[in-house]
């Protein structure tokens, strides 16, 4: 990945998230148009949200983002929004089935991502839903999770055990919508005690706050940029 001292500026506390100094991104839609994908060393592409129907009363994949493409040199992550964690053996089979077909393109997939955002005090069920999809998922894949700024605050040392037996990564998300929060670095502070491998999220075109440095923590993995398509 790209230094990102690169776009910060010499007089600020602050600079702005300059996508084309990074190599990992989110991809929630048409990816052609960005010519700085050339370089991606890493893709998290959506590919649905699972969703509880009451009128059919039953939980179904809507398909979302782009169709299976030929991506070769670029490590690929499928990312399935949820809406809860009562997931059927179809919601799983579904997931398994599209790993299979970009798989089958020749594409280097490496895992699937989970975004779900849990309420802190509910760290616990989410831990144990997360087991149950690394117990079912194909041993070939790892397992990727986004997480919310307030989970720094979370310290039940049995429920961070079940994330670190389970997941490879956590990405905590610095903003909300298209806008960084403000006072992210705060919670970032204490991102170290979870003790879980993170990379750092930040969305394009918003804001990097200097006063923390997360290269001298082991569990450190990097940044992903998530793409706005009207900055593509």
């Amino acid at each position: 990945m790209f230094s990102i001292n690169a776009c910060q500026p010499t007089q600020s506390a602050t600079s702005t998230i300059d996508a084309n100094n990074f190599d990992s991104f989110w991809i929630w839609g048409d990816i052609k148009t960005a010519s700085y994908l050339i370089n991606a060393k890493e893709l998290y592409i959506l590919q649905g949200e699972i969703r509880y129907v009451k009128q059919k009363q039953s939980s179904i994949l809507i398909p979302q983002g782009i169709s299976v493409l030929k991506l070769p040199h670029q490590k690929i992550w499928l990312v399935f929004r949820t809406h809860h964690l009562n997931w059927t053996e179809q919601d799983y089979q579904n997931i398994f089935n599209r790993l299979a077909q970009w798989k089958n393109q020749g594409n280097n997939v490496i895992g699937i991502q989970i975004d779900f955002d849990s309420k802190t005090k509910n760290l616990r069920d989410y831990a144990l839903f997360l087991q149950k999809l690394r117990h079912k998922l194909p041993q070939n894949y790892q397992l990727s999770i986004t997480g919310l700024l307030d989970w720094t605050n979370f310290k039940d040392q049995t429920t961070l055990a079940i994330f670190r037996q389970n997941i490879n990564e956590l990405i905590i998300q610095t903003y909300q919508g298209t806008t960084t929060i403000p006072n992210y670095s705060q919670y970032l502070k204490r991102i170290s005690s979870l003790k879980l491998p993170y990379k750092i999220g930040f969305v394009q075109g918003g804001r990097y706050q200097k006063d923390v440095k997360y290269t001298n923590d082991p569990n450190f993995k990097g940044y992903v940029i998530f793409l706005l398509r009207s900055k593509t």
